[in-house]
C-alpha cells in the first residue's frame, strides 16, 4: 500500500482560488447597478478639450481683465467665452458674448465664443491648456471648436 502524506500546493491554490470566487461572486451579487450616465454638459465637453482650469462668472465687484492677468499664465492657455441661453434670448446671448470678447481682446487676448441653448441664461469665461501655439500644437477639441 502507498501512504500519501499530503496534498499537493495544486490542491490548495485550487480551493484558495474556489474560495476567492464565491466571494467574489457574493460581493458582486450585492452590488447595486450602476447609475445611467447623464448627458454631458458643455461645460463637461470644455473641459476635455482643455477649457476648465479656470472659471469666470461676471458679476458685480468681478473685473474681468484683472482675472485674466492673474489666470493666463502660460502661452499654451486659451480662454473661451461660453453663454448659455433660453429659449427666444440667442440675440442678448449674442450681445453678451461680444462683449466679453471686447473685454479680453482689450487685454491683449484672443478668446473664442460657445453659444448653447440652455435651461436659464449664464455667462462664463473658461481658461484652460490648449497647445503650444509656438509649436503649432493645439489640442483636437480647440481646432474642432473654432479656435487657432
Amino acid at each position: 500500500m502507498i501512504l500519501r502524506l499530503g496534498t499537493g500546493w495544486q490542491t490548495i491554490t485550487a480551493d484558495l482560488a474556489l474560495i476567492l470566487f464565491l466571494i467574489t461572486a457574493q460581493a458582486s451579487r450585492d452590488t447595486p447597478a450602476a447609475p445611467e450616465r447623464a448627458e454631458p454638459s458643455a461645460a463637461t465637453v470644455a473641459g476635455a478639450n482643455g477649457a476648465g482650469l479656470a472659471i469666470y462668472r461676471p458679476g458685480p465687484g468681478t473685473d474681468l481683465g484683472e482675472w485674466l492677468e492673474t489666470t493666463l499664465t502660460d502661452d499654451r492657455q486659451g480662454a473661451t467665452v461660453l453663454i448659455r441661453y433660453p429659449a427666444g434670448g440667442r440675440d442678448a446671448a449674442i450681445s453678451g458674448g461680444s462683449d466679453l470678447l471686447d473685454q479680453i481682446e482689450d487685454g491683449g487676448t484672443t478668446a473664442r465664443l460657445i453659444l448653447e441653448p440652455g435651461p436659464r441664461a449664464e455667462s462664463m469665461v473658461l481658461v484652460g491648456y490648449e497647445g503650444d501655439p509656438a509649436k503649432d500644437t493645439v489640442l483636437a477639441g480647440t481646432i474642432l471648436a473654432g479656435g487657432n
